[in-house]
This record gives C-alpha cells, structure tokens and sequence, in this order.
C-alpha cells in the first residue's frame, strides 16, 4: 500500500517537473498519511505553474501581465529581474526625453552598453546644440523670408504674430488681420506679462526664445514660443501659439489612470505618497488606519475571483462612505488599504473604524462573513518629521492582533 502511495506521489512530482500539462492528483484517493505530502505537492504545482507563467511573460517582454501571488517563493529571483526591466524602461524613457544622467549598474554587460550609449547620446546632443548655434546665426544673418515660406506659414495650423518690442503693433500674423487672430486674447495676456517682466528683470528682452503657456476665458490651453528677431530691419518679438487642450487632456487622464486603482477606482500606493509627504509635512494631526481584509484568499478560491473583486469593491464603498472628502483613501496591495483621517484623534478613529467593520460585516450580507483587521496610529499636532513607510509599518504591525483573532473566524451561513 506505501508503495501504490509513493508511486502515485512520485509520478505527480515528476509530471509537474517535465510535462507540459500536469497530470491530476487526486488526495482522496490516497492514504491519510500521505493526503498532507500530496496538498504540499498540489500547492507545489501550482507555484511552478504561475512560475512558468510569469517567466514567459517576462521573456516576451510583457511587464503588465507579470503578478505572481507574494507566498510564491519560486518566482523572488523573477520579481527582482521583473523590477529591475520596470525600472530599466523607465530609465530608457527618461534617455528618449534627454536626460543623458541614467546610469545602470546592475545588469553587468549591458550596463557598460547602456552607458556607453548613454554617453554617446550626450556627446552626439552636444555636437548638434553647436551646429545649431551656428546654423542659428547664420539665420539671424539671412534676408526676410521668402514668399513661398510666407505662404507656407500663412497655411500653418499654428498662429503666429509678430509683435512691436512696445507691445503696441502688431507687424504680422498669418491670419492675416486682426480680425481673423484668433489668439487675440492671449496676445494682450502676454503684452501684460511682458510689461510685469520688463519691471522685474529688464534682461528678459535680451533672451533668444523661451516657451510659456497660456489659458483664454473659455478654458483652452496653449503653448507659446516666444523669440526675439530682425522684422523688416526692426527688432520685434515673434510668438508662435500652439492650442494643447486635447493634449492636455490625454496628460491627465494618464497621470489619474497612474494613480488610481483600476478595480475599486481610488487611489493607489503612489498617490498615497503623493498626498500623504504633502499633508505630513503641515504638521497637522492625523490618525493612519492599516486595513488588511480578512479570508480574501478563502473567497478568491471558493467563490472565484469575480466573487472577491466584488468583496474589495463592497469593502470600498463602505469606507468612502464613511469618511470626508478631505480623508486619504487608498489601495496598497492586493488584500490592503490604507486610510488617512485628517484632524482625527486615535480613539475618534477606533469609533469610526469599528462603525465601517461593523457596516461592513452587517449588511448586505452573503453565505460567507465579511471582515478586516486594522491597526491604528496617531500622528500628533506639529508633529516632527516622519516617512509614510515607518507609519504603515507600525499600524501593520498593530493590525495583527485583529489579524490573528480573525484569521480562524470565516463561516459559511
């Protein structure tokens, strides 16, 4: 009989070792001692099974589909190599946007070729900022433009004007006419602004080109180029307006959609930095709730992963009720959430959080019980200096003692 079991055993460690589709196990039909050896191997199965996963993902180069669960200790030497692409991205990002600094230093020869060509980019930028410095005074050299190049700007989307150093004439625009600039209210905000700089700093005048960016009365933006040239033997100043309200737009949506949860639509860990380094820094009291729902993972594998999104969801509507707009509310991890109470006292804190867990448990209720642990910190008035991270930690550690008296509590109705 101990042979039928280790045989059995043997064959499904082996099948999970070099097939490709892992042959089933069946526990009941092993002998009681040998049940607990075959869940650790089903458990074992499913942890080479997300870590095969993972690893494809990553050798496609696909970063956003690599999540491994945090106990799978197969996948630590892929989070670091999955952290280490992350950040690599972003450091070839800030290269495309010229910032020449990023250095690598941990990925062995490639870091020796990515700085190279780091190096190289700097060096080949700064040969072209001196070919275009000298491209730029052979243009200040030339005669008017041509009247096909006329033409040409006149067609151009963009709105050009040139204006009289004084800020009074208007010498041309490639809308023709007054009448037909459709900037016009900009132009008059930048003639106040020119005036307010001449006071300031009369050197401004003296600047080649500089950009700066304007909002008219029906709240569309724009981008404007500003430079100084010779207009027909006069020094006059030469705009160039550029409408970016749909640009714009598209920025803040991906700066919201980089800081919000996607499932339950609050915030995430890092506007939570965000706001937190911000509020911590006016000194003001605060109470920093640590949640961690309870048995999510029990409901994830009897009920499905729709069941316990909806379970967090449920989770973050009863919190967002309960607290003011000015509150901090957000999702750390997976199971975690982290709620900031503005000019709130530990024990008003305690109160309020035991009405959410209470809501939470009571209604609405389903065949299984609802729950979460919270640990509670209070950040004084004018408080010194502290790091978020310190404060979570300390109300994660001061959660466990919910944590552990709820750990065994799930029932089903």
């Amino acid at each position: 009989m101990e042979d039928r079991n280790c045989e059995l055993l043997f064959e499904y460690l082996r099948s999970i070792l070099y097939d490709s589709k892992v042959k089933p196990l069946d526990v009941e039909g092993l002998d009681e001692p040998f049940q607990k050896l075959g869940m650790g191997l089903q458990y074992l199965d499913k942890a080479v099974q997300e870590m095969k996963q993972c690893s494809a993902a990553l050798s496609k180069g696909d970063l956003s589909s690599f999540n491994p669960a945090r106990e799978n200790f197969l996948c630590e030497n892929l989070k670091n190599i999955h952290a280490n692409l992350n950040h690599l991205t972003w450091q070839a990002k800030q290269v495309a946007k010229g910032d020449y600094s990023q250095m690598v230093s941990y990925l062995g020869e490639f870091s020796e070729a990515f700085n190279t060509m780091t190096e190289q980019l700097r060096e080949r930028e700064n040969s072209l900022k001196l070919i275009a410095e000298k491209e730029k005074k052979h243009a200040e050299m030339a005669e008017s433009y041509s009247q096909l190049l006329m033409e040409l700007i006149a067609r151009s989307e963009e709105e050009i004007l040139v204006i009289s150093l004084d800020g009074q004439n208007l010498l041309y625009s490639n809308r023709r006419t007054e009448d037909e600039v459709r900037n016009w209210e900009i132009y008059k905000k930048w003639v106040r602004q020119i005036e307010n700089g001449r006071r300031k700093n009369d050197r401004r005048k003296e600047l080649y080109e500089w950009k700066w960016e304007a909002e008219d009365s029906d709240h569309r933006f724009y981008k404007i180029t500003t430079g100084k040239m010779k207009w027909q033997g006069e020094w006059s100043y030469v705009h160039i307006v550029q409408e970016v309200t749909e640009v714009r737009a598209k920025e803040e949506q991906l700066r919201a959609e980089a800081y919000q949860d996607m499932l339950t639509g609050i915030g995430n860990r890092f506007y939570l930095r965000e706001e937190a380094d911000e509020i911590l820094d006016t000194g003001e009291q605060l109470a920093l709730c640590y949640c961690d729902l309870d048995h999510l993972k029990y409901i994830n594998d009897n009920f499905g992963h729709l069941e316990g999104d909806e379970y967090l969801k449920f989770f973050v509507r009863v919190v967002k009720e309960n607290i003011r707009e000015e509150d901090i509310f957000a999702r750390i991890g997976g199971d975690e959430f982290c709620i900031l109470l503005r000019s709130c006292a530990r024990e008003d804190a305690q109160n309020r959080m035991a009405d959410i867990q209470r809501e939470f448990s009571e209604r609405n209720k389903t065949v299984y019980e609802r729950s979460f642990s919270c640990g509670i910190i209070e950040i004084p008035e004018n408080h010194s200096p502290v790091k978020l991270e310190k404060l979570i930690h300390e109300a994660d550690e001061n959660m466990y003692g919910q944590k552990r008296e709820h750990k065994n509590s799930i029932k089903i109705k």
